[in-house]
């Protein structure tokens, strides 16, 4: 059953197949290891797909980045 879940990057909502993660939004999106090495560091649950993927495009700087700054480039996109 899918979980509906907040994403701690930008607030959205989404719905997450964590019992069947060949199924979930995340499973289509690729990403390097330092990139999931960033998340499981900076992030303490899953994000939304739109930060995902923003991520994986490299649009979310992501090495020897603090939240702090990353909030920053969440503030500047919104803008």
């Amino acid at each position: 059953m899918p979980m509906q879940k907040v994403c701690p990057r930008c607030g959205a909502t989404f719905e997450c197949m964590h019992n069947d993660i060949l199924q979930c939004h995340c499973a289509s999106v690729r990403l390097s290891p330092e990139q999931h090495a960033y998340l499981k560091e900076t992030y303490p649950d899953c994000l939304c797909h739109a930060c995902l993927t923003q991520l994986a495009a490299g649009n979310i700087p992501y090495i020897n980045k603090s939240r702090e700054n990353d909030k920053e480039s969440i503030d500047s996109e919104q803008r």
